[in-house]
């Protein structure tokens, strides 16, 4: 547990897929480790949408764009 709150504060900014693959975890297994960090408010959990990154003016067309919601954990 304290092996996957470490690799947050060490990349800072990760996402949910990106641990998995470290760790060869599947993400399923992850979420609850991961919510007990946030609830010691140690990590936050941060949700990208679609519609927010097209808000962003990334792309210049959203049929184009294949994004996929994110779901972030970043080191407090």
């Amino acid at each position: 547990m304290t092996s996957i709150r470490d690799y947050v504060q060490l990349k800072g900014r990760v996402e949910l897929q990106d641990i998995a693959r470290h760790f060869r975890l599947p993400e399923s297994a992850l979420i609850p480790i991961l919510s007990f960090w946030v609830k010691k408010k140690v990590i936050q959990l941060i949700v990208v949408e679609q519609s927010d990154f097209c808000q962003s003016k990334k792309c210049d067309n959203c049929s184009g764009c294949n994004f996929a919601n994110k779901t972030i954990y970043a080191w407090i």
